[in-house]
């Protein structure tokens, strides 16, 4: 949930990849807890550098150590510019993950796994969640419910089949109109089924009314 945030960047850098929680308040300091609220996701080379430090004293050692090189207020820094961005970013993040949709969706989809033994297989894990979350047009916790549940995701984004009566039905389109399709889906701000089952619906009543015109047919030519 929280290594995902912020596009799967650390919120430091705002470039590097996110591999490690990284506690916005420090544990060291007395006044961090580790708890979700307090993770922020974090490249290895800033959660090394900031150490002991909440993110606020780091944001003002290395805008020091811009206005005073030669003095030395850390060691490493990042870019100025970079920098001035670091209590936003963290802000956002934050608000993504108290986000409770959003917390809910993960708790739903990744809840029941059990955390991995070895750091590279939690990245596998989170790198399978970026993919499937990269396959919907918008966030799929923006979604509707299809119905209310305390035990399992109902969103119709990720999880529409679960709407009664509901069935997969595959589409074989050539890729450029898969594309367009994709775009399509976005601009309306739908999921990608539900875009064609709007689309064919007109096709399918207009069949209906067909059949039921046949079927009423007088076979003198009189209806």
């Amino acid at each position: 949930m929280v290594l995902t945030a912020h596009g799967g960047r650390c919120a430091y850098s705002d470039e590097r990849q996110s591999e490690t929680l990284e506690h916005e308040a420090p544990l060291a300091s007395g006044k961090g807890r580790d708890i979700w609220w307090n993770l922020v996701p974090a490249c290895d080379r800033c959660n090394s550098w900031k150490q002991k430090k909440s993110a606020v004293e780091r944001v003002l050692n290395m805008k020091l150590h811009h206005a005073h090189p030669k003095v030395g207020f850390c060691r490493n820094s990042l870019p100025l510019h970079v920098v001035k961005g670091v209590k936003d970013r963290i802000a956002e993040v934050k608000r993504g993950i108290r986000d409770a949709p959003r917390r809910t969706w993960f708790e739903r989809h990744y809840g029941d796994k059990k955390t991995p033994r070895l750091r590279r297989e939690k990245h596998e894990e989170v790198e399978r969640c970026t993919e499937e979350l990269e396959r919907y047009s918008y966030p799929p916790w923006e979604s509707r419910e299809t119905r209310h549940s305390d035990q399992y995701c109902t969103r119709v984004l990720c999880c529409g089949h679960t709407e009664k009566n509901s069935t997969f039905t595959y589409v074989t389109l050539p890729k450029s109109d898969r594309e367009d399709l994709k775009r399509m889906a976005y601009e309306k701000g739908m999921w990608i089924g539900d875009l064609i089952g709007t689309l064919l619906t007109p096709t399918l009543e207009e069949w209906r009314q067909s059949q039921h015109d046949d079927d009423g047919e007088d076979p003198q030519g009189g209806a």
